[in-house]
């Protein structure tokens, strides 16, 4: 891509997408649930990248997930770079990331991350102490 398209991109980021990608090019990520019920992509470090944050990223083609995961849930889907972001991160940041920050990583996630969704039945209502 010509540097004209890159910075073009580059321009469209917002400041969390540009620190995704930099996450996204150092460490392992998936998608998570917390204890709230909320999505959102950890990387095993403090930072957590928001769900629309992932979502804008693959809509500009930067970064894609595998559908290795049940696909009735979107919990364990791995994230990495496409070719394409991995460009922009290195010429957003003046560095040269290696090509191998575009490979999904770990190669199989653990088995706990991709188990099939457990059944949330709701519990019994509990009567109120006073």
């Amino acid at each position: 891509m010509p540097a004209s398209g890159l910075s073009a991109l580059a321009r469209s980021l917002t400041w969390h997408q540009r620190a995704a990608l930099r996450v996204l090019a150092r460490t392992p990520s998936w998608i998570r649930q917390r204890g709230s019920g909320s999505l959102h992509a950890d990387t095993q470090t403090s930072t957590h990248i928001a769900i629309t944050t992932r979502r804008a990223l693959e809509r500009k083609g930067l970064a894609h997930r595998d559908h290795a995961a049940h696909p009735a849930s979107a919990l364990g889907q791995r994230l990495a770079l496409t070719p394409l972001g991995l460009s922009v991160l290195n010429h957003v940041t003046g560095r040269t990331f290696p090509p191998s920050a575009t490979r999904l990583w770990p190669p199989a996630p653990p088995r706990h991350i991709t188990a099939h969704p457990t059944d949330q039945t709701p519990s019994p209502p509990r009567a109120r102490r006073r």
